[in-house]
C-alpha cells in the first residue's frame, strides 16, 4: 500500500487545537501528520528530519502586534524553503493576515479550523504542487508618452475602466512609477498599498495576498497604483519583468501607465507588453519627442510591431497633421482621440473616469471606440504570443505530491 504522499507538521502551542486539526487531517487519506511540536523554536530544531511537506502553523494572538507570528513564519521559511506553510489563529486584523502572508504562509485559516478551509487549502496546495497547465497568461499593454502632458495617465485609467466593465472585472492597471501617484487623483483612490507593496511581495504571490495588495474601483478594475507620495525606492528590471509576468497570470488585461524616460524598469515593461499604445500629439515638440523615443526602440531592440500610435488632443485642421506625424514618426496613426480639455480636467477633479462622467462627448466616444477596437484585436490574436508564467516557479519550490 503506498504511503500518504503529503507529510504535515503541526507547530501549535495549544494541545487541544493540534488535536482538533489532527484530527481533520486524520480523515483525509492523502496526508499524514508527520510531527507536533509546541513552539516555532522547537520546530526549527526537530522539523527538518521529519522532511515535511506542510507546516500548520500557529499564529498569537495580537498583543505584540503580530511581530511574534510573523517572525516565526519568516524564521521557518529561511529553515525549510521546500515546505508550505498555513498559518492559523484567531480573527486577526486585515493588516496582520497580509504580513503573515507576505512572510511566506500560503494561507490564512481562522480558528477553530473547519474541515472545508482545511481541505480548500490543501487543494490550493495540490494545484501549486500539480502539473496542471498554467493559466494562460493576459494581455499586457503598456501604455508610454515620451514626454508628459499628453494624457497618458488619462487614457491608461479610462481604457482599462471601460475593459474591466467589458471583461467583468479581469483587468489590472499598474501604475510603474515611485513619484507620486496620479491614478489615485484620476479615480479617487484611497489605497493601502501601492505597487512597491506588489513589486516587493511577487516572488511568494496568491490569490490572498493579490486581493490583500491591490486597489478595487467601482467598475471592477483591479488597480496598483503608484506611492502617495514620492519614494525614493528602486525598481529594479529583472524585478519588474518577474513580476508582470506573475500578475498577467492572474488577469486577462493588463494595462500599465509608464513614466516618460526609458528608465531600465520602463524598459523591462515595454519587453514583456504585447502592446504599446505610444502616445503623441500633433505639434512639433511631441512629434520630436517621439521620434527620438522610437528610435531608442529601435537600438534597445524593442519590436516595432507591438506599438500603436495614438494622437491625443487631436485638432484638425491645425498646421501639423497626420501626415506629418506618420512621416515623422515612421510608423501609421492607429488611433486619435479629440481634443476635450475642460471636460477631461472636469473629470479629473471628480475623480471619476471621463467616460463615466461625460459619457456623451467626442472624447468619452473615442476612448470608447478604441477599448472596443483593442479588444477586437485582442480577438483576433493580433498581440504577439507569450509563454504563461507558472505561479509555482516564482513562489514556492516545494516537491510535488508525487514525490517523498
Amino acid at each position: 500500500m503506498p504511503s500518504p504522499s503529503l507529510r504535515a507538521v503541526l507547530v501549535d502551542s495549544d494541545a487541544s487545537s493540534r488535536a482538533a486539526i489532527r484530527r481533520l487531517l486524520t480523515d483525509i487519506p492523502t496526508v499524514t501528520v508527520a510531527g507536533e511540536w509546541h513552539t516555532v523554536a522547537d520546530a526549527l530544531v526537530g522539523a527538518p528530519a521529519t522532511r515535511p511537506d506542510l507546516l500548520i502553523v500557529e499564529v498569537p494572538a495580537e498583543a505584540d502586534g503580530g511581530a511574534l507570528g510573523v517572525t516565526g513564519i519568516e524564521q521557518l521559511v529561511r529553515k525549510l524553503p521546500d515546505t508550505a506553510i498555513l498559518a492559523t489563529g484567531g480573527r486577526l486584523s486585515g493588516d496582520l493576515v497580509i504580513r503573515v502572508l507576505r512572510a511566506g504562509a500560503l494561507e490564512y485559516l481562522a480558528r477553530p479550523v473547519q474541515r472545508p478551509d482545511l481541505v480548500a487549502a490543501l487543494e490550493k496546495l495540490a494545484r501549486f504542487r500539480g502539473t496542471t497547465t498554467p493559466r494562460p497568461a493576459g494581455r499586457i499593454t503598456s501604455i508610454y508618452s515620451p514626454k508628459g502632458g499628453l494624457g497618458a495617465t488619462t487614457l491608461a485609467a479610462n481604457l482599462s475602466v471601460l475593459i474591466a466593465e467589458r471583461n467583468g472585472g479581469k483587468t489590472l492597471l499598474i501604475e510603474l512609477d515611485t513619484r507620486q501617484s496620479d491614478v489615485v487623483t484620476f479615480l479617487d483612490l484611497t489605497p493601502r498599498y501601492s505597487i512597491l507593496d506588489v513589486l516587493e511581495s511577487c516572488h511568494r504571490m496568491d490569490e490572498s495576498l493579490l486581493r490583500g495588495l491591490l486597489t478595487r474601483h467601482a467598475s471592477g478594475l483591479s488597480i496598483a497604483p503608484g506611492p502617495t507620495r514620492h519614494e525614493r525606492a528602486h525598481l529594479a528590471a529583472e524585478e519588474v519583468t518577474a513580476a508582470l509576468q506573475t500578475l498577467s497570470s492572474h488577469f486577462d488585461e493588463v494595462f500599465i501607465d509608464l513614466k516618460h524616460d526609458l528608465a531600465p524598469e520602463t524598459v523591462a515593461a515595454l519587453e514583456v507588453s504585447d502592446v504599446i499604445l505610444f502616445v503623441t500629439g500633433l505639434d512639433v515638440a511631441s512629434l520630436r519627442a517621439g521620434a527620438a523615443a522610437l528610435t531608442s526602440f529601435r537600438h534597445l531592440g524593442l519590436d516595432s510591431r507591438k506599438v500603436r500610435i495614438v494622437v491625443t488632443r487631436d485638432r484638425s485642421g491645425d498646421d501639423v497633421t497626420v501626415k506629418h506625424a506618420r512621416e515623422t514618426l515612421g510608423l501609421p496613426v492607429y488611433w486619435r482621440t479629440p481634443s476635450d480639455y475642460r471636460t477631461v480636467v472636469a473629470a479629473i477633479n471628480a475623480g471619476r473616469p471621463v467616460v463615466s462622467l461625460s459619457p456623451r462627448t467626442k472624447v468619452s466616444k473615442s476612448i470608447r471606440e478604441l477599448a472596443a477596437k483593442l479588444c477586437g484585436d485582442s480577438a483576433k490574436g493580433s498581440g504577439p504570443k507569450r509563454r504563461a508564467a507558472s505561479l509555482l516557479s516564482m513562489a514556492w519550490p516545494i516537491k510535488r505530491l508525487s514525490g517523498a
